[in-house]
């Protein structure tokens, strides 16, 4: 049939009129609220192309009408006319269309529906009817089937009757679970009192979501009346004594009053307030921040709709449809105002002894109102107020000098003519300090008092960070011979105490607070507090407490001459030596203070890789750390699987009564193949044969547990959290929100992020080596084999033509997370990338929208959740800009690699002792670069960094496999003179490197050995 005469559709009439479907069908229908404007030109298309469905004559010549009726519900949704009702109008007219059918809105008076409808049904206008869940629907469904009219159901199940239905309760669930895991526990769902069968089933999600993390469910039902609605109901609910962490709201119109409402209230969301919506905001509505909801495909779902019915109408086979909803998480959720780190303030000094690090102000004080103040041990804030008075003044030291383990400050003090000078020195051990003071008057003799406030509250860290405590255990105070005391007897069965004593009585001593009088004649003299105190957690022996580091884990001696370089030099490895404590098989790196005081597997693996080449005596202390604490049961309470290597340590209070689930915790997907590269590496670095003796068995279960963990189908590695108040994002990026897509929405577990499969394939890929150079040669063949595979299937389902660069992530449909992120810098490192894409992904990395001028943003600054003073949308890590430079070096992108690496050593010479924080914000040079808020400094993998830098610009690795030192210098001027001395090349044997005049001489070299130029063919 030619266009000419082929007789015109509604979607004609829509083309013409510059309108959309649902338009055209309100329009002609005499529904919906138009402009006049709008009204015309649907009204004069539909004229111009002779549209005028005829329903009396096609009834007549074809005994059917040929047209589908909808009866909109009663109580609209108030979104309006856009919202759900003309999402599904636009998928119903669609397959409509398809099938030569015509669409009826139903447009009854207001109180006479059910006699209209019967008038409809009998009148044959209509084939059959799409219906809505109302509360009329029974009586409906009577009529309809009364007078044999097909009909479908949207919004609810029916027994007897066709249906197609969201699964309303599992969506309430999802997004009430999806709160309660980012930390809320006080969670109100907010639905109109007059109750449809879908609203009851939302209730029905939420409280079983409630009820399975032992939460008490609480409902604010809105009435008819308007004083009542949603914004007022929030207005309730937010000025009262304990408001409500979380709203949940049923259509998204009441998350909009919501909103409004907590605007109004000056309360920020997310950040004091996530909103949830369980329906999709009208795209005619705009949010900020934009609204996760539950997400419904309406134009799906009417053309599902419409599909059933007809096949119905033509008495086609047709079953009821039930669809699975999907969260959609954007910006109105996030974690709860209580569980946000405190802030930390990168002057303020640190020290550490063993498992034991104090915080103090940098008037050298520690003040519980800080949040962050104290002496900490295993978790435990052990000091909690320390507090000294000269006189009835605070005093200001005049200057302070820190070291790992030492304070001193120096005060002045001038009143009446009388300056007193005091020095202080505080001296940190792995149970106690040394509070040190010594004075000198001058002036008149006078009388003076020096006073000091001390309380120990043993408050765990989870608490101190957010987390609210189940259960306390009982404290106690009492003073004998001199010496106070506070004792702690916790609910995991351990005693936790602090005493202080002095060694000259005090004039006054109340508990805590002590005050000596210093006499008029004193014009000299000295006083000494001790602070001692224990945790004795028995899953770390004593004895390790103050076992002094063995000299091979101080590892070389670093010389530099000029500035800024040896200071950040020194600093990264004071910090890096301070931050080293024994768990129980050699010193390891604690990953960072004062928030994460303790052993992380992925921070330690990262740490001790950056290391490896100046002392790889901290990498095997690490593997057997590591190994002993591998997992060898299924116990999805902590994530723990048989081979799985451990995410995190924790020994406090909440941590041992299982208040939190991170005792041993493995929630992660990516520290064991880190633990199979570190090993690797460290064999290649050592040639340490009993190393690979003693670790193999638990390498293998690593091994075994990787290869059970691929997807059999793509060969891909995702993670997904199994326990609540675990980690939802499970790979370096671990905070909530950094899993997002180009349109700003955030992705939800199971996902395989980039990275992780870089460190799978890099893994595969070194134990097939081990076992070709251990004669195992058909176990190399399968894993080089899987590696190849892992490599192929990275690069097609990865690669973003448009972008010419890799995917932060692939959801569980295998849709990309399409945003430029520092991800796939780090599978430069890996060798997962193609040497051919090598140069498209360095172009991209060192882009102005990725890389800012001091390092490698985690995610581009023209990304639409970009935040450069984020955790991870926008800020900079130096762990992850080292590895993404070693990466480019390794790829023979020296350029790139020796920019990125200047970069980050200036900006660590712009923090507070040139010191390199955990992150910083990714503000573009020359501003910036500024400390994150809550930034750990020092911070092990932060502090690891500079040490990879310098390795990557002297392009050095050594391989006592092969007896050989490459290397690939940079531009060394800038460096200066450097002279390392003491490197160990084997455990009888260490070298010295110089570089002078811009030349590398290694002295004290074997004959055996030999130097060669690097290449980036070798480590790929």
């Amino acid at each position: 049939m030619s266009q000419s005469s082929r007789r015109a559709r509604i979607g004609d009439v829509a083309k013409l009129a510059g309108v959309s479907i649902a338009t055209v069908s309100y329009v002609l229908n005499n529904q919906g609220h138009f402009s006049q404007e709008t009204i015309q030109k649907v009204r004069d298309a539909a004229r111009t192309l002779n549209y005028a469905p005829n329903v009396r004559g096609r009834i007549l010549v074809r005994g059917i009408s040929e047209t589908i009726g909808i009866l909109p519900p009663t109580s609209p949704d108030p979104n309006g006319p856009e919202s759900i009702f003309s999402g599904l109008m636009e998928g119903v007219i669609g397959a409509c269309q398809e099938n030569n059918y015509h669409v009826m809105v139903l447009s009854p008076a207001a109180g006479d529906t059910l006699a209209y409808l019967e008038q409809v049904s009998r009148s044959g206008r209509v084939d059959g009817l799409i219906l809505f869940d109302d509360p009329y629907l029974d009586s409906y469904r009577d009529i309809l089937s009364r007078n044999h009219v097909p009909f479908v159901v949207y919004g609810t199940s029916c027994e007897s009757a066709l249906s197609y239905d969201m699964d309303f309760e599992e969506a309430a669930r999802i997004a009430t679970q999806y709160l309660i895991d980012l930390g809320h526990q006080r969670i109100t769902l907010i639905s109109p009192r007059d109750v449809p069968r879908k609203i009851e089933r939302y209730q029905q999600g939420y409280a079983k979501a409630m009820a399975k993390a032992h939460l008490y469910p609480h409902y604010a039902l809105a009435r008819e009346k308007m004083e009542m609605d949603a914004y007022h109901l929030t207005y309730d609910l937010l000025t009262q004594p304990s408001p409500p962490t979380a709203l949940v709201l049923t259509s998204g119109h009441d998350a909009l009053q919501a909103r409004r409402c907590a605007g109004d209230l000056n309360i920020h969301v997310p950040r004091q307030l996530s909103i949830m919506s369980l329906e999709p905001l009208s795209p005619s509505f705009d949010m900020h921040p934009t609204l996760s909801s539950i997400d419904i495909d309406l134009k799906e779902a009417g053309y599902q709709i419409a599909t059933m019915l007809i096949a119905s109408i033509q008495n086609h086979p047709v079953y009821s449809m039930r669809v699975i909803p999907h969260l959609n998480i954007r910006g109105s959720t996030g974690i709860p105002a209580i569980y946000q780190t405190p802030k930390t303030n990168l002057k303020e000094p640190v020290l550490k002894t063993g498992p034991s690090f104090a915080l103090f102000s940098t008037q050298g004080r520690i003040e519980m109102d800080s949040k962050r103040h104290g002496i900490y041990c295993y978790d435990t804030r052990m000091l909690s107020i320390y507090q000294w008075r000269i006189g009835e003044e605070v005093p200001d030291p005049l200057h302070f000098d820190v070291t790992p383990n030492t304070l001193t400050w120096h005060y002045v003090i001038q009143q009446d003519g009388i300056t007193r000078v005091l020095r202080r020195r505080l001296t940190l051990g792995a149970d106690q300090f040394t509070d040190h003071w010594e004075w000198q008057h001058y002036g008149p003799l006078a009388s003076w008092n020096l006073s000091l406030s001390m309380d120990a509250d043993f408050t765990d860290i989870f608490e101190l960070r957010g987390t609210p405590k189940i259960r306390s255990g009982v404290k106690r105070k009492k003073s004998v011979n001199g010496e106070y005391r506070v004792e702690y007897e916790g609910i995991d069965g351990i005693t936790r105490m602090v005493s202080m004593r002095a060694d000259r009585n005090p004039a006054q001593a109340l508990d805590g607070d002590w005050k000596w009088c210093i006499d008029a004649p004193e014009t000299h003299g000295e006083l000494t507090v001790i602070v001692s105190w224990q945790n004795p957690v028995p899953e770390i022996p004593q004895a390790y407490l103050k076992a002094p580091l063995k000299p091979d884990t101080l590892g070389p001696r670093f010389h530099l001459e000029e500035y800024p370089w040896h200071l950040v030099i020194s600093q990264a490895h004071q910090d890096y030596q301070m931050l080293l404590t024994d768990f129980g098989y050699g010193p390891v790196p604690m990953a960072g203070l004062p928030w994460f005081g303790t052993f992380f597997g992925r921070d330690a693996i990262i740490a001790s890789y950056q290391y490896l080449l100046w002392n790889p005596s901290i990498a095997q202390n690490t593997l057997y750390t590591l190994a002993a604490w591998q997992g060898d049961k299924v116990d999805p309470t902590t994530e723990e699987e048989p081979g799985k290597m451990v995410h995190e340590i924790r020994l406090g209070e909440m941590a041992r009564s299982r208040q939190v689930p991170f005792a041993r915790y493995y929630g992660s997907v990516d520290v064991t193949p880190l633990f199979l590269m570190l090993l690797l590496e460290t064999w290649k670095r050592t040639g340490n044969h009993h190393l690979m003796d003693d670790l193999m068995p638990a390498a293998e279960k690593a091994l075994h547990w990787l290869l059970g963990a691929q997807d059999s189908q793509t060969g891909l590695f995702s993670f997904q959290n199994h326990v609540d108040h675990g980690l939802i994002i499970q790979s370096w990026k671990d905070s909530f929100d950094s899993m997002v897509y180009s349109t700003g929405e955030h992705a939800i577990p199971p996902l395989a992020v980039s990275e992780v499969q870089g460190y799978a394939y890099r893994a595969l890929f070194l134990m097939s080596q081990y076992y070709q150079a251990t004669d195992q040669p058909d176990k190399a063949h399968d894993l080089r084999k899987r590696a190849m595979h892992l490599k192929r299937q990275f690069h097609k389902r990865y690669w973003l033509v448009e972008k010419h660069y890799y995917a932060l992530a692939l959801d569980q449909r295998g849709r990309p997370l399409d945003v430029l992120t520092s991800d796939p810098g780090q599978c430069l490192w890996t060798g997962i990338v193609p040497q051919s894409r090598s140069r498209d992904v360095a172009k991209t990395l060192m882009s102005p929208v990725l890389y800012s001028g001091w390092g490698i943003r985690t995610l581009s600054s023209d990304a639409r959740t970009y935040d450069p003073y984020s955790y991870h949308r926008g800020s900079i890590w130096p762990h992850d800009s080292a590895l993404i430079a070693k990466g480019l070096a390794q790829y023979g992108l020296w350029a790139e690699a020796q920019t990125l690496s200047w970069s980050l050593l200036q900006a660590a010479s712009h923090f507070p002792y040139g010191r390199l924080p955990e992150l910083f914000s990714g503000d573009p040079a020359p501003s910036g670069p500024y400390p994150y808020p809550a930034a750990c400094s020092p911070q092990a993998w932060a502090a690891g960094a500079p040490f990879l830098l310098l390795q990557i610009l002297l392009g050095m690795d050594i391989d006592m496999t092969q007896k050989t030192i490459r290397l690939h210098p940079a531009d060394l001027g800038p460096l200066g003179r450097v002279y390392i001395e003491g490197i160990a090349l084997t455990p009888d044997h260490v070298i010295d490197l110089e570089v002078r005049q811009g030349r590398i001489h290694i002295h004290h070299l074997p004959d055996s050995w030999q130097i060669r130029k690097s290449s980036s063919s070798e480590r790929l």
